[in-house]
């Protein structure tokens, strides 16, 4: 399940300014990995190095399943940016957050 969110503001210099973000939820860390695995490999008791749960880090998507999401929150970004008429002359995105279960694109109209 995902989840969308838009917003925008005119700043006091004119510059339009929006962020937009995609969160999902009940998403499995098999599905996250996307590189044809269907289980999550644990290492044997045997094996001579320590699970990163141990340290804390949260299990995350691969560096190429982030690129395919971000891509496709580029996409759903300009989507939502001619829906709202907005950013006509174009737009930039400044900056991309991530978290375990959400990514946020930051950015400005030209």
């Amino acid at each position: 399940m995902t989840d969308e969110k838009f917003d925008s503001r005119v700043t006091s210099k004119g510059v339009t300014e929006f962020v937009y973000g995609i969160s999902w939820q009940n998403t499995s860390k098999e599905s996250l990995l996307r590189d044809g695995r269907t289980e999550i490999e644990h290492p044997r008791k045997d094996q001579h190095f320590v699970q990163e749960s141990q340290h804390g880090i949260a299990m995350q998507a691969n560096n190429q399943t982030k690129l395919d999401l971000e891509d496709q929150a580029a996409e759903s970004l300009r989507k939502r940016l001619s829906k709202e008429q907005l950013c006509t002359k174009g737009y930039e995105i400044s900056n991309v957050f991530w978290k375990d279960d959400s990514i946020r694109l930051l950015g400005y109209c030209f």
